[in-house]
C-alpha cells in the first residue's frame, strides 16, 4: 500500500494552493487551465516558478504534451514535468507522487496540478448532447447502475429512506452555494430534489455530479510556508488498488477505502474521532453515505440518519464536502482530487469565509478512481487559526 512509510520521512507541508473556477466549458485550453492554476498557488506561497523542482499533473482528456506545455508556458527552467493518469483520481494521483517526491528528500519543492476534463475522456458527445447515450459512449458498465444498486441495498439493508441521499444532494448544493469556485451554485431543498428524473432507478439525475472543466495546482514544500499563518502539513498520503473478493468480475472492491483508511489514521497517528473536515469521492449520493461510514466517521448503517440530522453540515460535528464536493463543486476529473486539497487546506487556516467550518484542525480528503484505486491524504494544521 503506498505511502506506509510517511511517518518515517520528513514532514512536507502544503505551502501554496491555486484554483480556477470549475465550468461545464472554458475557453482555455486544459494546460492554460493548469497554468493559471500553477501561477495562482506559486503566488500564494510566494515563490518563483524556477524554485520548483519537480512538476507532476494529473491530466485527463487526452491532452499530450499536456506537462510540457505548462512548463513552456510558465518557462524553460529545465524542471522534470510528469503526467499520471487515474481518471477521477488523477489530482490525487499528481499529490502523492508530488508528496512521495519531497517526502523522500528527492527534491525541496514540487508542484501536483489537474487539468483536463472527463467529458474530453469520454468524447465530445457527452458534454454537447442534451440527451446522453452513456452506454453507446462508454461501451461499459455504467457507474450508475452500480449506485443505484448500492443506494437500493441500503434502503434494504438498514431501512434508509430516499430522503437521506437527497439530503447529501442538499447538503453539498448549499456548500457549493457558498463557494465562487464551484460549477452549481443553486442551494435546493429535499423537496425539490425529489422532483428530478429518475436516472437509474432509485438514483435520480441531481444524484449525480457534474463533469466539467477546470485546473487546480498545490505546491508542496519541506519547509513550512513563507506566508507566516497556519501551517499546514501533510500526515498521510496513501493509496491502494483493490483485492479480489467474491463479487470482483462485476463490482468494486467494497473494502478498500477503509483499508486505505485504516493506513492513512496508523501513519497519521490519529483516529477518525479526530477528524473535523472531510472531503470524499461522492460522484453520487450514496457514495458519501458509504464512506462515511467506510471512513468511521459512524457506524454501518448509520450515516443516513446522521446527515439528516445534520451531523455532517458545516458547523456540524464533521464538516463532509464543505466545497460542495463533487456534486456541487464539479468533477472535472484532473483537478478535482486536488480542488479537495484546496479546499481543505483553506479550511484549515481558516479562510473559507461563509463557509468556515469552525476549530478546524485535521482533515481528510478521500477519491476514487475508474478500475479500482483509492487515495486518501491527511492534513493538520500545526499552528492556531
Amino acid at each position: 500500500m503506498s505511502g506506509h512509510l510517511a511517518a518515517v520521512r520528513r514532514p512536507v507541508y502544503v505551502t501554496g494552493i491555486g484554483m480556477t473556477a470549475f465550468a461545464r466549458t472554458h475557453e482555455a485550453t486544459s494546460h492554460e487551465l493548469g497554468t493559471s492554476a500553477i501561477r495562482a498557488a506559486l503566488a500564494d506561497a510566494k515563490i518563483a516558478w524556477p524554485e520548483v523542482e519537480l512538476l507532476i499533473a494529473g491530466v485527463v482528456g487526452g491532452d499530450l504534451g499536456a506537462a510540457p506545455k505548462i512548463v513552456q508556458d510558465l518557462g524553460f527552467t529545465g524542471v522534470p514535468a510528469h503526467v499520471v493518469e487515474n481518471a477521477s483520481a488523477s489530482g490525487s494521483a499528481a499529490f502523492n507522487g508530488a508528496y512521495d517526491a519531497v517526502a523522500a528528500g528527492y527534491v525541496d519543492c514540487a508542484v501536483a496540478v489537474g487539468c483536463g476534463s472527463l467529458a474530453s475522456a469520454l468524447g465530445h458527445a457527452v458534454a454537447s448532447q442534451a440527451r446522453l447515450d452513456l452506454a453507446a459512449v462508454s461501451g461499459a458498465n455504467l457507474p450508475p447502475t452500480a449506485f443505484a444498486m448500492l443506494k437500493r441495498q441500503r434502503m434494504h439493508d438498514h431501512g434508509e429512506p430516499d430522503d437521506a441521499a437527497l439530503a447529501v444532494v442538499a447538503k453539498n448544493l448549499r456548500n457549493a452555494s457558498r463557494n465562487p469556485l464551484a460549477q452549481r451554485r443553486t442551494a435546493t431543498s429535499v423537496a425539490r430534489l425529489k422532483e428530478s428524473p429518475m436516472f437509474a432507478d432509485p438514483l435520480r439525475r441531481a444524484e449525480c455530479c457534474p463533469i466539467g472543466d477546470g485546473g487546480a495546482a498545490v505546491v508542496l514544500s519541506a519547509q513550512p510556508p513563507r506566508h507566516g499563518g497556519a501551517t499546514i502539513r501533510v500526515a498521510a498520503a496513501i493509496s491502494a488498488t483493490d483485492q479480489w473478493h467474491p463479487a470482483a468480475a462485476c463490482a468494486p472492491d467494497p473494502g478498500i477505502t477503509r483499508r486505505v483508511a485504516d493506513a492513512a489514521y496508523r501513519t497519521a497517528g490519529i483516529t477518525a474521532d479526530d477528524l473535523d473536515l472531510v472531503e470524499v469521492h461522492d460522484a453520487f449520493s450514496v457514495e458519501e453515505l458509504q464512506y462515511l461510514e467506510d471512513l468511521g466517521l459512524c457506524p454501518t448503517g448509520q450515516a443516513g440518519a446522521q446527515v439528516l440530522d445534520g451531523q455532517f453540515d458545516i458547523g456540524g460535528r464533521v464538516a463532509v464536502s464543505p466545497s460542495g464536493g463533487l456534486i456541487g463543486r464539479g468533477h472535472p476529473g484532473g483537478a478535482t482530487g486536488l480542488a479537495q486539497i484546496i479546499e481543505l487546506t483553506t479550511q484549515l487556516r481558516g479562510a473559507a469565509g461563509e463557509r468556515q467550518h469552525t476549530q478546524g484542525r485535521t482533515a481528510l480528503a478521500h477519491m476514487i478512481g475508474a478500475g479500482g484505486s483509492c487515495y486518501i491524504q491527511i492534513l493538520q494544521c500545526e499552528e492556531p487559526l
